[in-house]
């Protein structure tokens, strides 16, 4: 029964509650630099059978989620509590750690935020301050401020992970000019070709040749950027060609009537659950669209329909766990 879902981190959970020996769990020093909170230990005390599942990792457990949870539990003589497993490696392990202790439970304070996304920066130095913030709870421009006040220890990349799983340069000037580099090289070379050397996207390439032929003085210059660009255009012509636009395809209505199932609707949230899943169905409707996104655009369109499609995969995937 395990997820791999992207939400600032790979997360792996369980999906089965299980009863684990009080005496059996590990409880480290976490990254609350106070250490627990009495008060809110007392809290638990008093509302024991609200409480939900902690979370552990590792085959001797180690509390990844709910230590307050775990101290009330012995001193209320307790000697079992309610737990999922978390599924992952150490690195994931403490990445989710930080996320829950961040947006669940007693909230962290600011100077444990900054603790947490230290020691992020320092195992994780090619996530970017975006990714890193929104996992610690701290603004991107806090995160920055934190990496270039670092003594040490936070490795120089150049290039970042972003919050949507994009790597993008540190420095875009940078790649422009291995792109310029690139093409004073092969002025004739094709998009892909140029961006594969110069570790740059087509688009990049584009807008830089269209730079560089806009900026040119002389025919030499000029030539060699101009037949590579009639290549281009004659290329897209020629598939236009070959592959005209499809007539649009009238959706065919849903298999099935969502909204009317009785077993959905009767359980927890099954209302929202339904018209939810009903709203977001797509049949073969996108065909019609294919061919109206501007080149510029198709990568970035691309990207998005394929996190779509890795969302509904890992939706599919944890639903049909519950099987198991």
């Amino acid at each position: 029964m395990t997820l791999a879902l992207e939400a600032g981190g790979g997360l792996a959970v369980d999906g089965e509650v299980e009863e684990l020996p009080v005496s059996k769990l590990r409880v480290g020093e976490g990254i609350r630099s106070g250490g627990l909170d009495q008060e809110h230990i007392e809290l638990l005390m008093e509302s024991v059978g609200s409480w939900p599942p902690i979370v552990v990792w590792g085959e001797h457990p180690v509390v990844l989620d709910g230590c307050h949870r775990v101290e009330a539990a012995r001193r209320l003589g307790r000697h079992t509590v309610r737990a999922i497993r978390f599924l992952g490696s150490p690195e994931e392990a403490f990445v989710e750690a930080i996320r829950r202790n961040v947006h669940h439970g007693l909230p962290l304070s600011i100077t444990d935020r900054r603790r947490a996304a230290e020691c992020v920066l320092v195992r994780n130095p090619e996530w970017s301050d975006r990714r890193i913030g929104s996992l610690c709870g701290l603004s991107d421009k806090s995160v920055g401020r934190l990496r270039r006040l670092a003594s040490g220890g936070i490795a120089a990349v150049d290039r970042r992970i972003g919050l949507d799983g994009r790597v993008r340069p540190v420095q875009p000037g940078q790649v422009r000019a291995r792109v310029r580099d690139a093409l004073a090289d092969n002025p004739q070379g094709s998009l892909r070709a140029i961006a594969a050397i110069a570790g740059a996207s087509p688009e990049t390439v584009r807008s830089v040749r269209a730079s560089l032929l806009a900026g040119a003085t002389n025919a030499a210059e000029v030539e060699p950027l101009k037949t590579s660009l009639r290549r281009e255009a004659m290329t897209l012509s020629v598939l236009s060609e070959l592959s005209q636009p499809p007539e649009p395809v009238v959706a065919d209505p849903p298999s099935r009537d969502w909204l009317s199932d009785r077993a959905l609707n009767a359980c927890d949230d099954g209302a929202t659950c339904v018209r939810w899943f009903a709203a977001t169905d797509v049949t073969e409707e996108w065909r019609a669209f294919v061919w109206s996104v501007p080149l510029g655009r198709v990568y970035e369109v691309v990207d998005e329909a394929r996190r779509r499609a890795s969302a509904w995969t890992s939706f599919a995937s944890l639903l049909e766990s519950r099987t198991r």
